[in-house]
């Protein structure tokens, strides 16, 4: 008998009753039906019970499990266990998605009979109240031609084609059932070992190339605005990935040490205070690197130059010359990425002066329309006096014709 549900939509819920309406309402109308959504409330001290419950009253296809204050994995790993979909999709309480992801990812699944599938997305900055294209959700040029693929299809890019977060994925239930596949109880990085443990098992993997999420990002009480409470947890995750799968990475292992240098960096640029930078830069220095064999490779084996150089300097450096390195590498990028924005403004007045000559020579052709149009109208009149006076002649011409024609027969 086939599932009658779809695709089980688990959403943690925490104090997000500012976004929870918006990520609701691109949940239940999506245009597929046949959907479950499991939004699992972690404790919340806002309005975010109350709107559950009246779309709980709306939808019966909305269920809600209420937690106390066990941090989003745990609520992700509630919901799964209540989740009877055929496939399984985990949407965070202030993002949203376009009205045919489900149905779009689901019949991709279907087609290639895929355990994963990964589509591309966008990010909404909340203080600027701004959608931007995020090529990183899925990076095209690292996806194999032919789908679906795994980890012999692309070693090269296994943990770099997407982002290790779990909005813009897909899942067959079942597989992550099989391999006992669940969220961290961690307060930071409790998607990765699921996300890239779940990369590396599958055996088909499938992308919608459409971005279909929007994920929310600039929130006061994000990630990043909470990271130095627990800075360790996203480095000690991948410690953990590394500790499973390590020694089978094989060509693999390009990417995963991209990925954990990603993260490293990523997570010594975002800490708000210098003991949880001693932390993470101790627990790097004296354990990860060696364990990982994370070294200064030959030219062409990291991305881009930065690894490298970060590692290198993460090996040389005491904790102190490693800030000073940061700093002048942080200043550095943000030197590049202002250059950049200032290129593109230069390019945006360009366009935009080319689009006020197009503008100006339109209206140009307009005016010398409208001049012709009036000087007709002057003559208009004697164009209608010629046609009356060429009536009868073509007449008489045309009678002729006529006779002519009945001489001959």
């Amino acid at each position: 008998m086939a599932n009658p549900v779809k695709v089980s939509v688990v959403v943690p819920v925490y104090n997000t009753a500012p976004y929870l309406e918006q990520c609701l309402d691109s949940i239940v109308g999506q245009s597929l039906a046949d959907i479950e959504i499991i939004c699992v409330d972690d404790g919340s001290t806002d309005e975010s019970p109350a709107i559950l419950e009246s779309y709980a009253a709306k939808d019966l296809r909305l269920k809600v499990i209420h937690q106390q204050n066990q941090f989003a994995g745990t609520a992700r790993n509630n919901g799964m266990a209540a989740a009877r979909g055929e496939y399984i999709m985990f949407c965070d309480s202030d993002d949203f998605m376009a009205e045919n992801a489900l149905e779009l990812m689901y019949e991709k699944s279907k087609k290639d009979e895929a355990d994963i599938c990964v589509c591309a997305g966008k990010r909404y900055y909340e203080q600027l109240g701004l959608t931007v294209d995020a090529p990183g959700y899925l990076e095209v040029k690292r996806v194999p031609e032919k789908l679906p693929f795994n980890r012999s299809d692309n070693a090269e890019h296994l943990f770099s084609f997407t982002t290790i977060m779990m909005f813009n994925k897909m899942f067959r239930l079942d597989f992550l059932r099989e391999r006992h596949l669940q969220y961290a109880t961690t307060r930071n990085g409790e998607d990765v070992e699921i996300c890239a443990l779940a990369l590396w098992y599958a055996d088909r993997i499938t992308v919608v190339k459409t971005p279909l999420v929007v994920y929310r990002i600039d929130r006061p009480d994000s990630l990043v605005g909470t990271l130095s409470q627990a800075a360790l947890d996203p480095l000690y995750a991948w410690m953990r990935v590394w500790r499973a799968i390590g020694s089978k990475l094989g060509d693999a292992k390009r990417s995963f040490d991209c990925k954990f240098l990603g993260v490293a960096r990523h997570t010594l640029r975002n800490v708000t205070n210098s003991n949880a930078f001693d932390q993470c830069f101790d627990y790097l220095k004296s354990e990860a690197i060696d364990v990982m064999d994370l070294r200064v490779r030959k030219d062409g084996y990291y991305y881009t130059p930065w690894y490298n150089e970060f590692v290198s300097h993460l090996r040389d450096e005491s904790c102190e010359g490693f800030k000073v390195y940061m700093l002048f590498a942080t200043n550095r990028d943000l030197d590049t990425e202002e250059a950049k924005r200032l290129d593109f403004r230069r390019r945006l007045r360009e366009s935009e002066k080319q689009r006020a000559q197009v503008e100006r020579a339109f209206k140009n052709a307009e005016k010398e329309r409208a001049e012709i149009e009036r000087k007709f109208s002057k003559v208009k009149w004697l164009y209608s006096c010629g046609r009356a006076a060429l009536r009868l002649p073509r007449r008489i011409r045309k009678e002729l014709t006529r006779g002519g024609e009945a001489a001959d027969k």
